[in-house]
């Protein structure tokens, strides 16, 4: 019997390069594919709930014109793995930046333009609160989770902007680092301080409130929870 696809959409290159190896040796059972978005559909200044599944049925349409030997019956779900960037917080924890660019501190956000970015995470917080409440998206189960503020700051502890290049040197080293014992990716998600327990409901529950999309959190571990695969089975 063929693998079924689990389809993952991510914002940009390096997310598929840090995680595309490391979870397709944890995950044994189905096949993963990854599409890259090249941005944070979630975030663009264009973009409504009221078209925000519509955009996902399109790259998702997009996705099985390129593989025409892809069926949409071979697809198990479709995945959605997102940058908090600190949407969820108040707008009092957002300030006008004296530095002439944006910058994210534990606290509060020092913005470029404070009214574009108060209305930046009105739309995302929106956006992502449908998303994480639709079970289903063009006709596929959907699930997305997130990394808080990214990647970057969840698995290597950096907060400060990163070059494309420094980016990528840290995915490729992530990549080497666990493409041997996946199983310690997987128990990194569980251990270290950044993991998020509970359901999947729970966990967005818990980035939603109280400032803490601002900060190191990852709900991930629930991605392969629902997959049935624990620390002791990877």
């Amino acid at each position: 019997m063929a693998k079924k696809i689990i389809l993952l959409l991510v914002e940009g290159p390096t997310d598929e390069d840090t995680l595309a190896l490391v979870y397709s040796r944890i995950i044994k059972r189905h096949e993963l594919k990854f599409d890259v978005l090249h941005a944070d559909i979630t975030a663009d200044e264009d973009m409504t709930v009221k078209y925000i599944e519509d955009r996902i049925k399109k790259e998702i349409d997009a996705y099985l014109r390129r593989n025409p030997f892809v069926k949409k019956s071979d697809i198990l779900k479709v995945v959605q793995i997102i940058d908090t960037d600190g949407a969820f917080i108040p707008s009092t924890q957002i300030k006008q930046s004296d530095t002439g660019k944006t910058e994210y501190f534990e606290g509060y956000i020092a913005a470029k333009n404070k009214d574009r970015l108060v209305r930046r995470n009105m739309s995302k917080r929106n956006i992502v609160y449908r998303l994480a409440n639709s079970e289903n998206v063009s006709g596929f189960p959907y699930e997305i989770y997130y990394f808080s503020r990214n990647i970057e700051h969840v698995l290597h502890n950096i907060s400060n902007d990163l070059t494309d290049e420094e980016k990528e040197d840290l995915a490729f080293k992530t990549a080497v680092r666990y493409s041997q014992r996946p199983e310690d990716f997987l128990k990194l998600l569980y251990e270290a301080d950044f993991h998020v327990s509970g359901t999947y409901k729970e966990t967005w529950k818990f980035i939603m409130e109280n400032g803490n999309s601002l900060n190191r959190h990852c709900n991930m571990s629930v991605f392969f929870e629902k997959l049935g695969i624990r620390v002791d089975e990877s």
